[in-house]
């Protein structure tokens, strides 16, 4: 199954961004807060033993102390003081530095993500391809070229006029025993039934499909049951609605939701009851 990912949540970018920061940024924090904390005590120990000796003579000579005859004084002070802090100063180093990493690589993901769904928005998104491991290839129908008039925004799914959609017609799939049984009906005449297969109900105007719907793909959705409940995968037409929700790639279907494909909606029904269920002619 091929679909296309038109978006990205920035705010999720922006989130996984902050988890990514803390494990790309950990290590060089560590590692710069034990360098910065050695610096200063070598640097320490290095002033204390600052002498310079002077040969005055033979087996004679005068040790004069840098540390006196230099203004080095206040900062041999400031580097005592700070070793005397060396932990804390290491956990601020360190923290400091993971954080700000954390925020670069947040707002780098967040930023990126704006990018990407301009660009999405401006030349389609990227096309992705999904294998079902636990479920057998799905069809993939040749591109159809349609024209339809999309369902405008706001007006819920069983609002659309019956009289526009075309009449489903059955398929292959005879009545169909099921220890749970599932059907959809016409949201125009509940009478008209269609049962669900225990396996995949397929939809589309090809023939050979389970419900044949003229002005569909080929092969225009999938009806699946897993684990006991109705899953309807869309397969790439854009043209699939659940309550007014449209499909991008999997929904799942409940006892008395409204299933619009393409013009034709149905009302699905879900019960327990182990009976067989056809189609009214």
């Amino acid at each position: 199954m091929r679909y296309t990912i038109r978006r990205v949540s920035p705010f999720g970018a922006l989130f996984y961004g902050l988890i990514l920061g803390v494990a790309i940024w950990l290590p060089p924090g560590v590692a710069l807060g034990w360098l910065v904390r050695s610096l200063i005590f070598d640097l320490k120990d290095w002033l204390a033993d600052l002498t310079l000796t002077i040969p005055v003579s033979r087996g004679v000579s005068v040790d004069l102390d840098l540390m006196a005859l230099l203004p080095l004084g206040d900062i041999h002070e400031r580097l005592e003081s700070l070793s005397g802090q060396g932990t804390m100063l290491f956990f601020a180093i360190a923290l400091g530095m993971i954080a700000a990493g954390m925020l670069l690589t947040g707002l780098s993901s967040f930023l990126g993500a704006l990018l990407y769904n301009l660009f999405a928005r401006l030349f389609g998104g990227v096309e992705v391809t999904v294998d079902a491991l636990d479920q057998p290839a799905s069809r993939q129908a040749p591109p159809v070229e349609m024209t339809y008039s999309p369902r405008p925004a706001g007006i819920p799914a069983a609002a659309v006029a019956p009289a526009e959609a075309p009449r489903p017609r059955r398929g292959r799939g005879g009545p169909v025993r099921s220890s749970s049984v599932a059907w959809l009906a016409l949201a125009s005449n509940t009478h008209d039934r269609w049962a669900l297969r225990d396996d995949v109900t397929r939809v589309g105007s090809s023939p050979d499909n389970d419900i044949v719907l003229p002005g569909l793909a080929l092969y225009h959705a999938e009806i699946r049951r897993e684990s006991d409940r109705y899953l309807v995968y869309d397969l790439g037409s854009r043209r699939t609605w659940v309550d007014d929700v449209q499909v991008a790639a999997v929904h799942m279907l409940k006892n008395g939701s409204h299933l619009q494909l393409g013009q034709s909606v149905f009302v699905v029904h879900i019960s327990a009851t182990g009976s067989t269920v056809g189609s009214t002619p």
